[in-house]
C-alpha cells in the first residue's frame, strides 16, 4: 500500500509548517553573473516553470551555467558587486528542508513550483520563498 503524500501550499516564509524546524541560516560562497531577458522566457526547473520578463526581472547566471529569474528590486536589495559584472547575495538565506512524504507547492514571484525532500523551501529577505535543491545548497552555501 502507498503513503499518501501530503501537499502544502506555501506562499510566504509564515506559511512554512512550524514542524518542519526551525529555518537555519546560509550564505553565499559563490559569485554569479545577470543578463537580462531579450524577451519573455522560461525556465524548468526541478519543481516547476518560472517566467522572466523583460524590464522586471534578471536572469541569474550560476558559475555552472544554470540560469534562472529573479525579480530586479530584489537583486538590488540583496546582491552586490564584488568585482566587474560578477554579484555575490548579501542577505544570507534562512532554509528549511521539506521532510520525507511532503510535496510544498511554492507560489514564488516568478512561478508556481513543487518542492520535495531533500529539497529546501528559502525563505528571502522580503518573506518571500523559492526553492533550492540539496545539491546546490550543498555546492553553494555555507550553512551556519
Amino acid at each position: 500500500m502507498s503513503e499518501e503524500i501530503e501537499r502544502v501550499v506555501i506562499e510566504n516564509g509564515d506559511q512554512i509548517p512550524s514542524g518542519w524546524g526551525v529555518p537555519r541560516d546560509a550564505k553565499r560562497k559563490t559569485t554569479v553573473t545577470i543578463r537580462e531577458p531579450k524577451s519573455e522566457e522560461t525556465f524548468e526547473v526541478a519543481g516547476g516553470t518560472l517566467t522572466a520578463t523583460p524590464g522586471l526581472d534578471w536572469i541569474i547566471v550560476q558559475p555552472s551555467g544554470e540560469e534562472y529569474p529573479i525579480k530586479k528590486e530584489i537583486f538590488t536589495a540583496t546582491y552586490e558587486e564584488v568585482t566587474a559584472g560578477h554579484y555575490r547575495k548579501t542577505a544570507r538565506s534562512r532554509l528549511v528542508q521539506v521532510p520525507e512524504g511532503v510535496v510544498a507547492v511554492l507560489v514564488t514571484k516568478e512561478g508556481r513550483i513543487e518542492v520535495q525532500h531533500p529539497d529546501y523551501v528559502v525563505i528571502g529577505k522580503e518573506n518571500e520563498v523559492y526553492a533550492n535543491s540539496a545539491r546546490w545548497v550543498a555546492e553553494n552555501l555555507i550553512l551556519l
